[in-house]
């Protein structure tokens, strides 16, 4: 299973943000120097990955805010050449992308003389741009005010760049040859988004659309752009979501609008904001509930089969000329249960047997194929 928005700690960055966020984002990068190994080493990052593949994780969109392309290779050469990873950039680091002549799914150099020439497992991944804020800090921009609007400063959230710095953004790494994966919240923001997708013809991803409305949805279909979503969120902001964004919160975690109406899902985890589980996401994705309550908004709830296709990155059943990424269970994930509840209970306890990256055993007893 790949997964989409998952990143190694820390938390990752955006592009440019306010206030204390900010400045956390800015002073972040010198704890090492205080803490020692603060999580980021590559010994660290060599453990995140072998429990990931340990749960049938294949490759990671790594949003992380970090060093580029020389980081990767270190912790290639260190032992992490365990899964496929797509190292994105922020705003911050895309000079030196440019001036590397990488382009979205090319081999980070130096690649080949680590572990050989036909190696294609750690790439070039999209631009991450951070265009709005969040449902807990009620920073995520919305059309219409937050229902405690009174107390903030911004009724409806606010964007983090406007529509000509958003628009820049993305014709320079449009121009250049990468995707952009374009953070959005709420559904001011995921418009916003897909209006600069619209005029700079870019290609890429909306990152969470957590609140969208219908004629957005079909305008991402449209327009060829990803929902890259994160279904275990909904199980921690469903709460809040129906105090402060009440009758909205029909229009949350809107999976089914959105595959009903073509719009190509990939599910990840956005780790370590939720756990880097697969099975987790899947199963919120089908049961919408993560207690004895109804399903929140079921109507919104997608079928085992489509949670499982939204989660190998576009590859679908094994055929000839897939990669070699094999993920073998101990149980069977379209076993017919009673109640989405029980359905939910088995998809979050799914047994891996083994995992298989490009072709060679990752976890678990197995021989190389191919």
């Amino acid at each position: 299973m790949a997964q989409h928005d998952g990143a190694a700690p820390p938390r990752h960055a955006g592009a440019r943000l306010g206030g204390a966020r900010g400045e956390w984002f800015a002073a972040y990068a010198r704890l090492s120097t205080l803490v020692g190994d603060d999580g980021t080493s590559p010994s660290a990052y060599r453990r995140a990955l072998d429990t990931a593949a340990a749960l049938g994780v294949v490759g990671l969109v790594d949003f992380e805010f970090s060093g580029g392309a020389a980081d990767w290779l270190h912790r290639w050469e260190q032992g992490c050449d365990r899964l496929r990873v797509r190292m994105s950039t922020y705003a911050e680091g895309l000079d030196e992308v440019l001036s590397l002549g990488l382009r979205t799914g090319d081999v980070l150099p130096g690649v080949a003389d680590v572990t050989g020439p036909h190696d294609d497992r750690l790439q070039m991944g999209p631009l991450k741009i951070i265009s709005d804020g969040s449902l807990n800090t009620r920073t995520a921009w919305c059309c219409e005010p937050y229902a405690d609007a009174h107390r903030l400063e911004y009724p409806a959230g606010q964007p983090n760049l406007s529509g000509a710095e958003l628009r820049a953004l993305l014709e320079r790494a449009h121009a250049a040859g990468l995707e952009v994966a374009t953070h959005a919240i709420g559904d001011a923001a995921v418009a916003a988004a897909l209006t600069a997708y619209a005029t700079t013809g870019a290609r890429g991803s909306i990152e969470h659309a957590q609140m969208v409305g219908r004629g957005d949805s079909r305008r991402m279909a449209e327009l060829g752009i990803r929902a890259s979503v994160q279904p275990a969120h909904l199980l921690d902001d469903r709460d809040l979501t129906e105090k402060i964004w009440q009758e909205r919160s029909s229009r949350c975690f809107a999976f089914r609008w959105m595959l009903d109406d073509g719009v190509e899902l990939a599910l990840g985890s956005d780790a370590p904001v939720s756990p880097l589980d697969p099975w987790l996401a899947i199963a919120a994705a089908v049961h919408r509930s993560a207690d004895d309550r109804e399903p929140w908004h079921g109507e919104q709830a997608l079928t085992v089969a489509e949670a499982l296709a939204a989660s190998t990155d576009g590859w679908g059943t094994v055929a000839p000329g897939h990669p070699g990424d094999l993920v073998l269970l101990d149980a069977d994930p379209y076993a017919a249960f009673d109640s989405t509840a029980e359905q939910g209970a088995w998809l979050r306890e799914m047994p891996v047997a083994a995992t298989y990256v490009a072709g060679r055993p990752v976890f678990g007893a197995g021989i190389e194929l191919g």
